[in-house]
């Protein structure tokens, strides 16, 4: 393991495009070939010259005209060349023998290159010619013939079903089935029809199955039993292959006087829209004789889960189907299919017992030698995925750059949207693994032993060194400030694209980093003092300190970003007070000095702001105003003076559960006579800790508990006012009296109430 650099300069130029102007530059993704360095859900996208396009689920899918993307095979006895043309879904082309080949030769074969559950096969004979009236349709699972040893035999297929048609007149022939399970289809003429023409095999499948492609989309299925944390063999679970299969092996399992648990645990590797399941459970490579060693289930629980955590950060999971136990799910029930509402799934828990009735291993046909049997997990939904994830590969930036700004452009139609996040640092390590002729991981040692003819790929992979930052906050809108720790030399983008209605999709077009030579080479920043009381305005010092060289440019300009209203009280440079130019912003102030600054002295810029919420951030910025407006360096936090110990940007307060505080009521006596004065109650409150807009009410009560008037808003951790004219629901003024003054709060975790009373006279 050794520091290299991920993707060199040149070699990154000819894929993702570089763009300079004076100092600065830029990276942009904005072509098919650019895209395909990032990594992303396969299958789940296109990569077009529109951008990153997702690729929606389909329900009643033409399983033939995918068979090409599956590795599907079209045969004929005769006319060969003609073959792909009864699968190319148009009518006006298609397949037909030659008559004089002999009748043997009449037939044509379709392999959908996987295991699909069909409801119907139609085939389509020409409308110009007479359709073929004598033949045989042959269909199969795509079970092989086995040797004695119970090994496939490459090449072979049985046809397990046949049907017979005579005397046909039709140029349409159904075929129908409920969930039926098929690979390949043939058709045989049984006696000679010339002339006639098939112009079209369809297949209707009920929609596309999520599963195949999982682990190529970096998905992934986890085995885990209560006897055996490692195993093996899930992928043969979601392959497309009904002759290979995975069954947890219950020979090796002792008497454990308890029941046993399994689970199977599917990443999907994108968040899907899904309604169905459907469990193949066929033991196809075992002889009739050892069927019954090959059982399915006693019972089963699947549970879903959109990828949410719980409080302990595990994931959130709900039930989607249930399997009773019936004695028929062991042997008799091979496949079994479940229905529920659509709904996003990322990760399935398949959870079931290879024990029953206090740790007994036995069912009604005796032991089993293969248990929880599964040939293929099949899974089914509609629409475009809810969230695709792609990364970038990691980008080097060719030194130590400041990057000031992510773009992109894409499309958001109503009910999606685009997130961006970075991270970035200074050291990439780089992997190597080799492997032999098979793909199996190998040692150096003994890859460099093996003959070069029989050695096989070396790979070398890079990831990120240990002093890279954790994923940014998300980006909601292109061109916004960089949020990353930067100047850094490498940088990794994730976009996340998102649905909340599967009908829909975002895509995202192109994407630019600009960046260029860094304001300061390293800053560090820290807050003081670092807790405060909250409601109440305090003065803080933001300490800072820059540290200049290489190709750094210098400051003349700190913007303070907050969430808090703030407002600049002055500015000092190691022991200097400096004047400058101070403007309010939306979001804070910035503050222009009268000259760069280069020196390494500690910068201390003070403020006075106000604090509601634990964990307020405070975000400086440094800027050359030679460099124009879009330029600015995020300072890091950090040590910065030796004299504060906080090495944080934020100011959390005490540790309490309270929501509200700061609570006053004012007049003592409410007399609403208008007379100008106590003629309006004036309720002011700090609501603390409210990460997002959350209900702030005020009720007004008479002592009977009735309601006179509800006053309510959303509300933010911020100072409030409320106030109230006497005036109940209706507008009329209220008697005298004393009411109860109700204030609530519902925060994230907690509701909190106080209550005040207030005497009303005249």
């Amino acid at each position: 393991m050794k520091t290299a650099k991920p993707l060199g300069a040149a070699a990154l130029a000819l894929l993702v495009g570089w763009w300079t102007a004076a100092q600065a530059e830029r990276i942009s993704f904005d072509t098919p070939e650019a895209w395909s360095t990032w990594s992303v859900p396969r299958g789940a996208v296109e990569l077009t010259d529109q951008g990153i396009v997702p690729v929606p689920v389909r329900k009643r899918t033409n399983a033939a005209l995918d068979a090409a993307k599956f590795a599907g095979v079209f045969k004929a006895g005769s006319a060969q060349a003609q073959a792909g043309l009864a699968v190319d879904g148009d009518p006006q082309t298609g397949w037909g023998p030659q008559d004089t080949d002999p009748l043997e030769n009449w037939w044509i074969e379709v392999n959908l290159g996987r295991l699909v559950t069909a409801e119907k096969i139609r085939l389509h004979f020409a409308e110009d010619s007479p359709p073929l009236e004598f033949f045989n349709v042959l269909l199969s699972t795509g079970e092989q013939f086995f040797t004695n040893a119970l090994v496939p035999i490459e090449g072979t297929i049985v046809f397990s079903h046949s049907e017979t048609f005579g005397f046909n007149k039709s140029h349409l022939v159904e075929l129908s089935f409920k969930h039926g399970s098929v690979r390949a289809l043939r058709l045989q003429a049984t006696q000679h029809t010339p002339g006639f023409r098939l112009t079209e095999v369809e297949v209707e499948a009920i929609g596309d199955n999520v599963a195949l492609g999982l682990l190529e989309r970096s998905g992934s299925i986890d085995l885990i039993t209560d006897l055996q944390n490692v195993l093996e063999g899930g992928e043969r679970m979601v392959d497309g292959d009904i002759v290979t299969n995975w069954a947890l092996q219950t020979f090796h399992q002792t008497q454990t006087g308890k029941d046993v648990f399994n689970r199977i645990i599917f990443d999907l590797g994108a968040l899907y829209w899904l309604d169905q399941l459907r469990i193949i459970g066929d033991p196809i490579s075992a002889p009739a004789r050892l069927r019954y060693v090959y059982a399915n289930f006693f019972w089963y629980q699947v549970l879903a889960s959109d990828g949410s955590r719980a409080p302990d950060g595990t994931l959130r999971w709900h039930e989607i189907a249930f399997l009773p136990n019936l004695p028929e799910n062991q042997v008799e029930t091979r496949n079994f299919d479940h229905s529920f509402p659509l709904q996003k799934v990322r990760y399935l828990q398949h959870y079931y017992p290879s024990t029953s009735e206090g740790g007994e291993r036995t069912g009604t046909h005796g032991l089993y030698r293969n248990f929880g049997l599964i040939s293929e997990y099949q899974m089914y939904g509609e629409g475009y995925p809810a969230e695709l994830r792609l990364r970038s590969p990691l980008l080097d930036l060719k030194g130590i750059r400041n990057v000031a700004a992510v773009e992109w452009e894409g499309s958001e139609p109503a009910g999606t949207h685009i997130e961006v996040y970075t991270r970035t640092g200074n050291e990439v390590v780089e992997e190597v693994h080799y492997y032999d002729k098979k793909g199996k991981e190998i040692t150096q040692k003994k890859w460099e032993k093996t003959p070069a003819t029989q050695r096989g790929p070396v790979d070398t992979l890079q990831s990120i060194g240990s002093d890279w930052s954790i994923w940014s906050p998300a980006y909601i809108h292109s061109g916004e400030l960089f949020k990353s720790p930067s100047p850094r030399q490498y940088l990794q983008v994730e976009a996340r694209l998102l649905s909340d209605d599967p009908q829909v999709s975002a895509s995202l077009r192109e994407l630019h980093l600009n960046f260029e030579n860094p304001i300061a080479l390293q800053t560090a920043g820290e807050i003081y003092p670092q807790q405060v009381k909250p409601g109440q305005a305090e003065e803080f010092t933001y300490f800072i300190h820059p540290t200049f060289g290489g190709r750094s440019q210098g400051f003349n300009r700190l913007t303070l970003n907050a969430s808090v209203p703030v407002a600049f009280t002055h500015l000092k440079i190691g022991d200097q007070d400096v004047q400058g130019v101070m403007d309010t912003t939306a979001e804070g102030f910035v503050f222009t000095l009268p000259a760069v600054v280069k020196s390494e002295e500690l910068v201390q810029l003070s403020f006075r702001s106000t604090i509601f919420q634990n964990r307020t951030r405070f975000d400086l910025f440094l800027s050359n105003t030679q460099l124009g407006e879009a330029v600015l360096q995020r300072v890091d936090e950090g040590d910065a003076s030796a004299e504060v110990a906080s090495e944080s940007i934020s100011v959390s307060l005490p540790i309490t559960g309270e929501l509200l505080t700061n609570v006053s009521l004012a007049p003592v006596v409410l007399t609403p006579n208008a007379d100008g004065v106590g003629d309006e109650m004036r309720l002011e409150f700090d609501a603390l800790k409210l990460l997002s807009p959350r209900p702030v009410q005020v009720t007004i009560y008479d002592l009977a508990g009735r309601t006179v008037i509800q006053l309510a808003r959303e509300g933010l951790a911020q100072h409030h006012t409320f106030n109230w004219d006497g005036r109940d629901q209706e507008g009329r003024l209220v008697s005298p009296g004393t009411y109860l003054v109700h204030t609530e709060i519902a925060g994230d975790s907690r509701t909190q109430t106080v209550e005040r009373l207030l005497p009303v006279a005249y």
